[in-house]
């Protein structure tokens, strides 16, 4: 007990000797270490939730959550109700026992559905599954994609006809629910359509109609048209090749005159017409041998006579057949697409400005300078060379020199200027704003805490005399003080006493100093 009652009479006049400052940051200290203490206590003892399905209907969320409430799982409805958390560790077996249970009921059936095998099923119910699994399969796949949130996809596949002309083609419906305000450009828009249509068997793009789920319709007719498609590329290529042309002939002019001193235009005829010729040509002057056939006949006859003796006689005939073919030279060519036919080519050059002389480039107005003839045929060369100039497509180049306005240019620059000075000067007056309102605060506060912690340094006991912290800590005691009768004299004792014996010697030596 005394060992205890030592400890707190340490501390307590150890507390009692701070001051008012020191009090309050002790007190700080611990207050801050308390509520750090409680915190971590309370975010290790609460429990990590994890989504364990989203968009669920409210009927599958009731029957989810009363199948969660029996067993006694906890946990977090969010997302306007349709997102059920429970704890991590929870949702495999959370979803296992569900699964068991037959819930949710109404996810999205795939073709998992053939997994359960149903004995004396008609042909029209397997059918019916089959579609159903492909609508559930296409749904997971259209939601893969990030801009959408949710789909459903309708098939309509017609019965089988006798005769061609009653046959119907198939159709489908696709409707998306999309994140936030995101919206799917027409390339996602035409992909979903080939995806649906190469899914189904006799299903075309242009019979897919996409829509979102506030009824806007996302595709279009003309999306699938072969002649609309082509005219929308063509248009495509030859932006693209003015383009190139253009930026390959502006960035030489402005190397040579500067930037916005010209301007061009490109507009090229291109040739999408794709053709395929076959031709055959014959060289009467060299035909060739292509076959010949030799027949060759003998025959032998003999003549008997008394008078003479007897003599043979032979008949040999060879008949030859020679066919002959001319040569030929075949060939199919196919015509590149997209070919250039002609260019045609606007330039403007703005001339050069000087100012009069014996003024200056401030006050002085620039006077207007047009190009010389030689100086247009130079730039005339450089961009037909930089976008290939063919005279024999007839492309044509024109080049005029003219002043190019700029008062727009001007009072542009001119407005820059006034709002680039504004917002100068008004960020200087934000900022001394700024830390004048600071160092007030900062005085207005300190001034509050001095009275705040003189307050409460009447209100904190005095400590024990007995017990100080020199005498806690084992430290040894300063040397007593001696009275002055028992003190050694001093200089400055001694001159107090020559002051008081002899008032006028010190005044003296005093103005002598100060004199010299």
């Amino acid at each position: 007990m005394d060992g205890t009652k030592r400890y707190f009479d340490g501390v307590s006049g150890f507390v009692g000797r701070m001051t008012p400052s020191q009090v309050m940051m002790l007190l700080g200290v611990i207050a801050g270490s308390v509520v750090g203490i409680v915190y971590l206590v309370g975010w290790l003892s609460t429990a990590n939730y994890a989504p364990l399905y989203t968009n669920l209907d409210e009927s599958e969320a009731g029957d989810v959550i009363g199948y969660l409430s029996e067993n006694k799982i906890p946990y977090n409805v969010t997302g306007n109700g349709r997102v059920i958390e429970v704890p991590s560790g929870e949702v495999y077996k959370a979803r296992i026992a569900l699964a068991s249970e037959g819930l949710p009921k109404s996810g999205i059936v795939g073709y998992s559905i053939f997994d359960q095998n149903n004995l004396g099923m008609t042909d029209f119910l397997q059918n019916l599954n089959f579609r159903r699994a492909l609508e559930g399969e296409l749904t997971k796949t259209i939601m893969q994609i990030s801009e959408v949130q949710a789909a459903r996809v309708h098939i309509v596949m017609p019965k089988d006809r006798l005769f061609r002309e009653d046959k119907k083609e198939a159709t489908a419906s696709v409707a998306l629910k999309l994140r936030g305000v995101s919206a799917l450009n027409k390339r996602q828009v035409s992909g979903i359509s080939h995806l649906v249509a190469s899914s189904v068997e006799g299903l075309t793009p242009e019979n897919i109609t996409i829509v979102d789920y506030d009824g806007n319709l996302l595709s279009s007719p003309q999306a699938h048209d072969a002649l609309a498609g082509l005219s929308s590329s063509q248009l495509e290529v030859r932006k693209d090749v003015e383009s190139y042309l253009e930026q390959k002939a502006q960035s030489m002019l402005d190397n040579v005159l500067g930037n916005g001193k010209a301007v061009i235009r490109v507009t090229a005829d291109l040739n999408f017409a794709q053709l395929e010729r076959t031709s055959e040509d014959f060289d009467s002057d060299n035909p060739a041998v292509r076959s010949e056939e030799r027949n060759k006949q003998s025959t032998a006859e003999s003549d008997k006579s008394e008078e003479k003796a007897e003599t043979k006689k032979d008949d040999n005939t060879e008949t030859v057949v020679t066919n002959y073919e001319l040569d030929k030279t075949v060939e199919h060519i196919v015509n590149a697409i997209g070919t250039i036919q002609r260019l045609s080519i606007a330039v403007l050059v703005d001339g050069t400005y000087q100012i009069p002389e014996g003024t200056t480039e401030e006050g002085a107005a620039a006077t207007y300078q047009p190009r010389s003839q030689e100086e247009i045929d130079r730039l005339s060369a450089i961009v037909k060379n930089a976008v290939g100039y063919d005279q024999t497509r007839n492309d044509q180049v024109e080049i005029i020199n003219i002043p190019f306005d700029r008062q727009a240019v001007e009072q542009d620059r001119q407005a820059l200027d006034t709002m680039y000075t504004r917002e100068f000067y008004t960020d200087i007056v934000k900022q001394v704003g700024i830390v004048l309102l600071i160092a007030f605060l900062f005085f207005y506060a300190k001034k509050k805490a001095s009275k705040l912690f003189e307050a409460l340094g009447k209100m904190v006991p005095a400590g024990h005399p007995q017990q100080t912290a020199a005498q806690m800590y084992d430290v040894p005691p300063p040397p007593p003080v001696l009275p002055p009768e028992q003190r050694k004299p001093r200089i400055g004792d001694r001159m107090h006493e020559a002051a008081k014996a002899q008032p006028d010697e010190v005044a003296r030596v005093i103005r002598t100093i100060m004199m010299e």
